[in-house]
């Protein structure tokens, strides 16, 4: 340990990639904090909107009656 600069057990181990490889798989997979990939978060946006739209629709025909959906409304 006299040598490191950064002692073995307190310095960071999430470096990241450290290749071109493993940059180019980090770019390909877009992933914010490994949970979902941007596709998926757009794929959901549409549906919470699409959702949205129904329940819009289901109110104008007196199908659903009683408070709204509660939460943040997707953009239009």
């Amino acid at each position: 340990m006299r040598d490191l600069e950064v002692c073995v057990n307190h310095r960071p181990s999430g470096r990241g990639p450290l290749t071109e490889e493993g940059r180019q798989r980090c770019a390909v997979a877009k992933t914010v904090h490994g949970n979902d990939t941007r596709q998926a978060r757009k794929e959901y946006s549409e549906k919470m909107k699409e959702l949205y739209e129904l329940e819009l629709l289901g109110r104008k025909i007196g199908l659903i009656v009683g408070s709204k959906t509660p939460g943040r409304k997707p953009g239009r």
